[in-house]
Formats: C-alpha cells, structure tokens, sequence
C-alpha cells in the first residue's frame, strides 16, 4: 500500500510543482552564464582606464653640424613642459635620433638638447623648471683683476650644443592608451600607433658657433707658447628662442699652430680654435695677448683694438666667426739652451699642423 510520503509526491508530480521549479532554476543558470561570458569577451580598453599616449619622438641633427657616431652614442634629454605650469616630463634619449616616451594627457612646449643636463665639462643650465627661462651658460668662468678692472673670463670653451623645440603639442583624450604592455616595461605598438598625432619630429640647429681666431705677429720666432682673451662674448644661450644673452665677457683661449709666412724666417701667423654662444657684432673688440717667449723668461703681453671679427655662413646653417688681429713687434731674445733657431718645432704645446681656409675680401 502507498504510504504518505509516496502519495504527497504523486500529489505533486500531478499539479507539475516539481516541472514547474526545474526549468525556472535552469533559465536563471543560464542567464548568468551568457552573462559572465559577455563580461569576458569585452575588450580590454573598455575595462582599463589609460593614463598615457605612447609618443614616438624623432630628432633630424642633420642641421646641427653633429650627426656623427660620437655624439650619437652621447644621447640626447627631451624636456616637455606643461602649459599649465605642472612638473616638466624630462626624458634621456638613448638614442638620439628615436625614442618613444609616454605622457599624460595635456599641452606642452617641448625643448630637445644634445646629450644631458650633467654630460659636459664647461656647460651647465639653469632656470630650468621653465620653457623660456631654460638657459645654457659657461660654468667656466673667473673674476681676472687687471689694473684697476675685474673682467669675467670664461677659461673653457663650451661643447658644441644643439637644441630644436616645439609650442603646443597637445596629448589628447583619444590618444591615451595606444600601445600594449609587454614584460621587459617597454612598449609595441597597437593598430593605432600609426596615428600622426602620436608622432613628433625635431630638427635640431647649433646654438654655438666655432670661432676661428688668426693673429698675425711679427717676430713670430721669437714665441714659444701664446693665449689671448677676447672681449664680448656672449656668457650663455636661451635655449627656447635660440637668442644668446646679453651679458658679456671675454673669452681666453690658446695660440697654437704657427705658420711662417713663404720665405720668412720671422713673422707669421698664430691659430686659434674654439667655441661661443655668441660674439656681440655691434661693437668694436679688443683683444690681450699674453706671449711666453722661447727664452723661458720673458713675458710679452699687448692690448689690440685693431680686430676685425666677421662671420660666414656654409649655406647649412653653420656659422663661423673670423677673428684677425695683428699684434706689435715681438722682441728679439736668445733662445733658452743656446739654440741657434728662434723657434723649436718641437716645442709641446703648438700642436698639430692645420691648414685652415681665411676669407679675404
């Protein structure tokens, strides 16, 4: 005979209680089940929230006088200041010619320089936190007393530098995110690297320039060694406007490679070689010469208004300034040692022969 349990469950098999829960849990599963697949099939960049755009940043030094390997492998720093006023984004560029780097959304005035903040010998910066305030000065400079004047001398000649820059490069919203992770930290392009706005190129221009200085003498067997200072020279350079600043002074440099002129024993030319931000060419020069002669002893020193400073363009935009002076007579001394010759070519310190074209008008 049924027992109760058996007929309560018949009852409910017949009013389909038990049919009538299966397939409302079975519907309920299911929902949840397209629903977690459709939560894991959305894209990545839906659930992520991007905080950076991938730039790549390219530099053509092709106009600076310094695409060689020597300043390649030195690198090259990007500077990105926001119009806001917020904290500048600076980056080393290993290689300096391409680098990809990473901003925030945003507006920026970009300055590119050859090599780093720390990587030369007489070159340092200051004001650096602002775009136009950013400047490149000689950091080789002394307080020389002579008579009753003090002149600021620069005792270095700065590196070469270059710097490009660009106002307004604007991250945007829809930038933000182009690139794929990977597990070194640097990045791969996704499709949209190919976008131009992700792009920025810089051509680069010198913003010092070579002097050449020829001074000729008369007696010139009678030097053993020489240096010269040279008023008006620009102490640094604003990097933002290329401009250099206006405050001067001189520049102290070496005399070394001595040519005789044809057929004279005596008197000759003196050559030297360096760099400047830049040379005042509104006013008239004057130029110190300080002579070691070849007897060991004497010292001649004179002060020449007579100079004449010029400058020529290559047609690339490399400007070389020309600096000729034309000192007193030397005196006569005997040579240390008893030397029949007034000049020792041998003598440390000339250097190496160089044979350097002067324009004549």
């Amino acid at each position: 005979f049924p027992t109760r349990r058996s007929s309560d469950l018949a009852k409910r098999l017949l009013t389909n209680d038990i049919r009538a829960e299966l397939p409302f849990t079975c519907i309920h599963l299911w929902i949840l089940l397209c629903l977690l697949l459709f939560l894991a099939g959305c894209e990545r960049r839906e659930l992520t929230y991007y905080d950076a755009a991938e730039i790549t940043l390219t530099a053509d030094w092709s106009q600076s006088g310094m695409d060689n390997k020597d300043e390649a492998a030195r690198g090259a720093t990007a500077i990105f200041y926001p119009t806001n006023g917020g904290e500048p984004k600076i980056f080393l560029m290993g290689d300096y010619s391409r680098e990809a780097i990473r901003l925030p959304e945003g507006v920026y005035n970009v300055i590119l320089f050859n090599r780093s903040f720390t990587d030369f010998s007489n070159i340092a910066f200051r004001g650096n936190d602002g775009y136009e305030t950013l400047e490149a000065y000689n950091k080789k400079i002394e307080t020389r007393t002579d008579g009753e004047t003090d002149t600021r001398t620069i005792t270095g000649s700065p590196e070469k530098l270059a710097s490009a820059t660009m106002e307004g490069f604007t991250v945007t919203e829809d930038m933000l995110g182009n690139y794929s992770q990977t597990t070194s930290g640097k990045s791969a392009y996704s499709v949209e690297s190919g976008d131009d706005r992700c792009t920025l190129h810089l051509v680069p221009e010198k913003r010092t320039s070579e002097v050449i200085a020829v001074i000729r003498v008369e007696g010139l067997n009678n030097v053993r060694s020489a240096i010269c200072r040279l008023d008006g020279i620009s102490e640094s350079i604003f990097l933002a406007t290329g401009k250099a600043s206006g405050q001067s002074v001189a520049q102290e440099f070496p005399l070394s490679h001595p040519v005789f002129d044809e057929g004279s024993p005596f008197n000759g030319t003196l050559t030297g070689t360096f760099n400047v931000f830049g040379i005042d060419f509104t006013q008239s020069h004057r130029l110190h010469l300080e002579a070691q002669l070849v007897d060991g002893k004497t010292v001649f020193e004179g002060d020449y208004d007579n100079v004449r400073v010029t400058e020529k363009d290559n047609g690339e935009g490399v400007i070389t300034i020309y600096v000729e002076a034309t000192t007193d007579k030397i005196p006569d001394v005997k040579p240390e040692g008893g030397s029949n010759s007034g000049f020792d070519v041998d003598v440390d310190g000339w250097g190496d022969e160089v044979d350097t074209d002067i324009p004549i008008e």
